[in-house]
């Protein structure tokens, strides 16, 4: 008799830290009811100080990428060089 077991996927990647767009969007929301929240009584200035901190995050996630962007470029042109020491 030949018995077949399958193995069913245990990996539950549940809760907070499941990533995706999902996570996204509620972590974006929850920051936009913070700050909408602590400068929504400032008038203009709330709404140039909001613009200015949504400007410095968009500048400091390119920044990040391209920070990993040159390390990966550069770890790769230092393994093609391993050679020529």
């Amino acid at each position: 008799m030949n018995k077949s077991t399958t193995k069913q996927n245990t990996d539950n990647k549940g809760g907070m830290m499941s990533g995706g767009l999902m996570k996204g969007l509620m972590l974006g929301g929850l920051a936009g009811l913070l700050f909408g929240g602590l400068l929504g009584n400032m008038g203009i200035f709330g709404s140039i100080l909001g613009l200015l901190i949504n400007g410095l995050a968009i500048i400091f996630s390119i920044l990040v990428a391209v920070k990993i962007y040159h390390f990966f470029k550069r770890k790769r042109k230092e393994e093609a060089n391993v050679w020529r020491n």
